[in-house]
């Protein structure tokens, strides 16, 4: 049990939508395959026409992506808390209460990073001279209020504390909690940094509430340069007469992210995000000892890549020889990069990790493959077909036991 101040215009507006709230029940949160030809997007209980757009989708990289939940405190997810009466029923029409906790139960049992951006008020905020319409109904309601910035003492069970539930996973003593948004977006505290510092790039997006902190981080973030997905039904938002938070927010989403997904479609994502274990050339990690890969394909011989004209894909930077080159590779980077992550084709091929000579290379069957040197270059072809499917069927367990 907890306590917070409600002033009687917050109560009304509130009490309006409790019974409702009460009334509504789970729902089931699968994934849905195309319909009658048509592409479908998973929204709260049952597959919805997509959009007519673009879905770039995100392939999840091990150590490269992390979990960042918005707000997930008392206040907005408790049926104590003193928001619930304008998000209770879109809290339990998406399951958002059980879906966040397996999302956080997902990359803990993958090993995978966690950020947590909170939502705070100090006394001294109170003072602000204006307000937007919810900031100023956030603060008349005490909503998560603190006595102050450095006293987390009386934080324990109240609106702005974690829901117990959450609390093992938040609490593990590797979860990054930045410092507190004050109004929606991550731009007043440091999320970007932090997530800069882990070399985190792709962000796997939830929390509260959808169309508010969660559509503002998104923003941020993207503009920010991260790669972002969004778990639509691990967030929920307020409903009034005439306005859907989450509608709104779900529009927006799938216009402005690299993709939406369900919690099904995440959990599955993180738990089977992979590593990466490619051949670079030291704390640099230049692949293919800086030649630009598409040359290999396009050239008689590879061409030095300009160190200003690069990208980074699978764990390693790669150069190119000009900005058309780039464009080349970014439209398809599994077509020029070198099997096996760049290591020794006939070194994979008995099931050893080797270092190569870039003299080696060569592109067969639309591949590129390279070698250790000339004379391992030579046994390697001579049985080509052979090597080949020898090391097709290494490569997996080689990765399984050397990525990070």
């Amino acid at each position: 049990m907890f306590t917070n101040t409600i002033i009687t215009t917050a109560t009304l507006v509130i009490g309006a939508f409790a019974s409702v709230a009460a009334e509504a029940q789970p729902s089931n949160h699968k994934n849905h395959e195309p319909l009658n030809g048509t592409a479908q997007i998973h929204y709260i209980d049952g597959p919805r026409d997509d959009a007519p757009i673009p879905r770039p989708g995100v392939n999840l990289n091990y150590g490269e992506f992390a979990l960042v939940v918005i707000d997930p405190q008392n206040d907005f997810l408790s049926p104590e808390g003193v928001a619930w009466g304008v998000v209770g029923e879109s809290v339990i029409e998406n399951g958002t209460v059980e879906n966040l906790e397996r999302l956080f139960m997902a990359a803990q049992s993958s090993n995978s990073r966690v950020f947590v951006s909170p939502h705070y008020y100090y006394p001294h905020d109170h003072n602000w001279k204006f307000e937007g319409a919810l900031e100023k109904l956030m603060h008349n309601i005490g909503m998560f209020d603190r006595t102050g910035p450095l006293d987390a003492s009386s934080i324990e069970s109240t609106g702005a504390d974690w829901l117990n539930r959450y609390k093992p996973y938040i609490n593990d003593g590797k979860t990054v909690v930045v410092g507190p948004h004050k109004v929606y977006g991550p731009e007043s505290n440091d999320l970007a940094l932090q997530l800069r510092k882990a070399g985190i790039n792709q962000i796997v997006l939830a929390g509260m509430s959808a169309n508010l902190c969660v559509e503002s981080h998104m923003r941020d973030l993207i503009e920010e340069g991260f790669e972002v997905v969004i778990v639509s039904d691990a967030t929920a938002a307020a409903k009034l007469p005439g306005y859907d938070g989450f509608e709104a927010a779900f529009v927006n989403y799938r216009m402005i992210a690299s993709d939406v997904w369900s919690t099904d479609e995440a959990v599955a994502k993180i738990s089977g995000a992979r590593g990466t274990l490619v051949n670079v050339s030291g704390a640099s990690g230049i692949g293919l000892d800086g030649f630009d890969p598409v040359s290999f394909f396009q050239s008689e011989k590879p061409i030095n890549g300009s160190p200003t004209i690069r990208a980074q894909h699978a764990g390693a930077t790669y150069l190119f020889a000009s900005e058309t080159s780039k464009r080349t590779f970014l439209a398809d980077p599994e077509r020029f990069v070198p099997q096996y992550g760049g290591f020794c084709s006939y070194g994979v091929s008995i099931n050893v990790l080797l270092p190569v000579d870039i003299t080696t290379a060569q592109v067969r069957n639309g591949k590129l493959y390279l070698n250790v040197n000339a004379d391992i270059l030579k046994k390697f072809n001579a049985d080509f077909e052979g090597s080949v499917s020898r090391a097709n069927t290494n490569w997996p367990g080689l990765f399984d036991q050397h990525a990070e």
